[in-house]
């Protein structure tokens, strides 16, 4: 009768190891992969800063060149209107 008892206690501590086991691999896997995407998104943004710094400095003659066409676009929405 202990020998039973014995034997299915393992058994049951057994299959507990490997359920938990299983659950610790899984979440390891998904971490991992997590960090592979969150490197790989860094990289993509590093990227994205390198590219846009050169915006930066011509910004202000690009909204001064949009400044100048929107006023000579309601200019001739004013001459369209007196027509």
């Amino acid at each position: 009768m202990n020998t039973i008892l014995i034997i299915s206690t393992l058994l049951i501590v057994s299959a507990i190891i490997l359920v938990v086991a299983f659950h610790l691999i899984g979440i390891f896997w998904y971490l991992k992969k997590t960090g592979d995407n969150l490197e790989s998104l860094a990289g993509g943004l590093t990227q994205i800063t390198s590219n846009t710094n050169p915006l930066e400095k011509n910004i202000d003659d690009l909204n001064n060149g949009l400044n100048l066409l929107i006023s000579n676009f309601l200019t001739t929405l004013k001459n369209l209107k007196i027509i």
